[in-house]
């Protein structure tokens, strides 16, 4: 039986959900396994129901100056109850889900394991910091295989990180039904077209896109909702947005709890305007709550969609999202089918499969 390490250190968001996820996937194929998390992730709770070997819970960082005092803890007490624990206990396989700026500081108590990542951004968005972007090429240098969601970056992964064909699998990314457990509020008015974009603000996602486009319809037909929902700076985004033309900002974080709220209901359109991208955790949200896609020609989010089979497809343009977004108000109806095809599609890739 392998004996499988999972190491994951990040905090919030759909990381520590697909990290769980993919731990039950192993767990219900008869891995024996063990894995180190940080106090403060989200969904501690479900982690310590897990029929792990052993839990390991450390203290990580929140801010810049933990971050520091984080490294020093771990160096002076966490890395030396970790080798204690595991002194004696072979592991086969150290794991990470997804690259956090700690993960080599776990792979390296395990000099003799194969270590196997899940790389989720190939390649770096705008925006990434130089230092995350150095602690993240160093994970993947040192990794004996690498692990996508799509095949849309295996080329570019070979050459960018010199990794050879027999080093990659293609994972794809799984459903996300996890946040079904959660009861949701009704948010929105069901005799409206509801466009919602959901996830962090960041440059490459689009919003610029987004704004000019949905102006634009709402000109033409005021029987239309939007709802701009994520954490991240919006300072750049505020004066795009009219709060006139029946938009909602939400500029926060959304715990689990509440993140159904925002996909559930009728009428709901999710819109992902991104003008680079790999893939999108938000779409396998999407499709399992019944929304309706509408998603930019870029990166690997064609593929995720089955070639665009099951979302409206348009090019990183405001001129053609307007397009996609007018189509779709207009001709709602038409895409029952999509709806259904991209929810049978998604439940198929469950978490023991993959």
């Amino acid at each position: 039986m392998k004996r499988i390490l999972v190491n994951y250190l990040g905090r919030k968001g759909g990381a520590p959900i697909y990290s769980y996820e993919m731990t039950k996937g192993l767990l219900n194929n008869g891995c024996e396994v063990y894995a180190i998390i940080p106090s403060t992730i989200d969904n501690l709770q479900d982690w310590k129901k897990l029929p792990l070997k052993k839990l390991v819970i450390i203290n990580t960082y929140n801010s810049s100056i933990t971050f520091l005092t984080g490294l020093l803890r771990f160096y002076l007490f966490d890395s030396i109850r970790i080798k204690k624990y595991f002194k004696g206990i072979k592991i086969d396989v150290c794991y990470i889900p997804m690259i956090q700026p700690w993960s080599e500081l776990i792979n390296r108590l395990f000099p003799n394991s194969r270590k196997i990542v899940t790389l989720h951004d190939p390649k770096p968005h705008e925006g990434s910091g130089r230092i995350m972007n150095y602690l993240y090429r160093r994970v993947v240098k040192n990794a004996d295989d690498i692990v996508l969601l799509s095949d849309s970056f295996i080329e570019y992964t070979k050459e960018e990180y010199g990794i050879s064909d027999d080093q990659i699998f293609v994972i794809p990314h799984g459903v996300f039904d996890y946040y079904g457990r959660f009861e949701s509020e009704n948010i929105y008015r069901a005799n409206k077209i509801n466009f919602l974009f959901f996830g962090r603000i960041t440059p490459y996602k689009g919003l610029e896109l987004l704004a000019e486009a949905y102006n634009k319809l709402f000109e033409k037909n005021n029987d239309i909702s939007l709802f701009v929902v994520g954490s991240g700076d919006f300072s750049k985004y505020d004066k795009l947005f009219k709060t006139e033309n029946n938009t909602t900002i939400i500029n926060e974080f959304i715990d689990d709890n509440k993140v159904v709220s925002y996909f559930r209901g009728n009428n709901i359109v999710t819109v992902l305007p991104y003008i680079d991208a790999t893939q999108s955790g938000v779409i396998p949200i999407a499709m399992k709550e019944r929304s309706l896609l509408i998603v930019s020609n870029t990166g690997g989010l064609l593929e995720q969609t089955d070639n665009g089979r099951l979302a409206v497809i348009c090019e990183p343009t405001a001129d053609s999202l307007y397009q996609a977004m007018e189509r779709v108000t207009y001709n709602y109806e038409e895409f029952d089918e999509m709806i259904d095809n991209a929810q049978a599609y998604i439940e198929s890739l469950d978490w023991n499969s993959l």
